[in-house]
């Protein structure tokens, strides 16, 4: 009787704990990002395989707080979304869903990296750059997407014809756009030979930036004062090459963007010395710019973020520095 009873538990068991009809076997499977990765870019591409389950949403978590809940087509195996990272540690969730049933979930462990925020600029012991885009990755997203460059590729009709359209579209909306992108001509800049990370970008940045930017290359040859990210040709640590919110590019608005490296002026505010007079704090920012009419001061204002034949980058100016201060204070 004993021997019975266990047998009959253990059979209760076992189709108990068997998957539902409908239901699918096995879970899913995160192709992308990969865990423990570090990224430069703010949007990412979440990319999963379903499997052979019947989802009806996925549901996307970021450090806790839910940025997507967004329904899948019935069938459908593979299922792609871009989402925005914060900078530093990014613990991202993904859970598939059948109605309400959780199917399965998968983490993952992303890491963006930015000289733009303390946070964000020591990368995690274990952590490294593992590019979506590398040899025999692809081979997952062949099912929906052409993954082969053609020559039509290299200057696109329209944007739609583009290889790199269809999952990278979001990175244009936003109110400034790069020239390249906006014509989505993006191997000006990506290089389809790169191994074995694919597409990757010419380093330092300069080396692309002045192909088009060779204007501005001329111009900074042989001045005196170079920025420090001008210097070391890295033109993304404050430009974002693709779009932005702000004018220039810039990864933020001036004054912003500034003090993530000058925190002593957000601190402390801008005090000027002359003649061993130490001045109160000038402005930097809330207040309308009387050199620049229509525009509001910023950094900028005074000086040049990229080179300049005087000290602390100040702005070309004819004269002595009281000239210089005269184009505001004129009386």
């Amino acid at each position: 009787m004993t021997r019975f009873l266990f047998l009959f538990s253990f059979l209760f068991f076992i189709v108990c704990s068997a998957p539902f009809a409908g239901a699918g076997t096995g879970g899913i499977s995160l192709i992308g990002p990969g865990d423990k990765s570090v990224v430069g870019g703010q949007l990412i591409s979440v990319v999963i395989d379903l499997g052979q389950n019947e989802i009806d949403r996925v549901v996307i978590t970021n450090n806790k707080k839910e940025i997507g809940n967004i329904t899948v087509a019935k069938g459908r195996q593979y299922f792609c979304s871009t989402i925005a990272l914060e900078f530093g540690l990014n613990k991202i969730e993904v859970r598939a869903l059948s109605g309400d049933r959780v199917v399965d979930s998968k983490e993952a462990a992303v890491f963006l990296r930015s000289d733009l925020s303390k946070k964000a600029m020591k990368v995690p012991t274990g952590f490294s750059r593992r590019p979506f885009h590398r040899e025999g990755a692809g081979e997952a997203c062949r099912p929906c997407h052409r993954i082969e460059v053609t020559q039509k590729d290299l200057k696109p009709e329209k944007p739609e014809a583009s290889m790199c359209y269809k999952c990278h579209s979001k990175i244009l909306s936003f109110k400034y756009v790069h020239g390249a992108a906006s014509r989505w001509t993006c191997l000006e800049c990506h290089d389809k030979d790169s191994r074995p990370s694919i597409f990757a970008t010419r380093q330092p940045d300069k080396d692309s930036c002045f192909r088009c930017h060779s204007d501005a290359m001329a111009a900074w040859e042989g001045k005196n004062y170079v920025h420090g990210p001008t210097a070391t040709g890295k033109c993304t640590v404050c430009h974002n090459p693709h779009a932005s919110d702000n004018a220039f590019w810039l990864r933020k608005p001036t004054w912003n963007l500034c003090v993530s490296c000058h925190e002593d002026m957000a601190k402390k505010g801008h005090v000027l010395k002359t003649f061993a007079i130490v001045l109160s704090p000038h402005p930097t920012k809330g207040v309308k710019d009387p050199s620049r009419p229509g525009e509001t001061l910023s950094c900028a204002s005074c000086h040049n973020p990229h080179v300049s034949n005087t000290s602390m980058l100040l702005v070309s100016y004819e004269g002595s520095i009281y000239d210089f201060c005269n184009r505001c204070h004129k009386n």
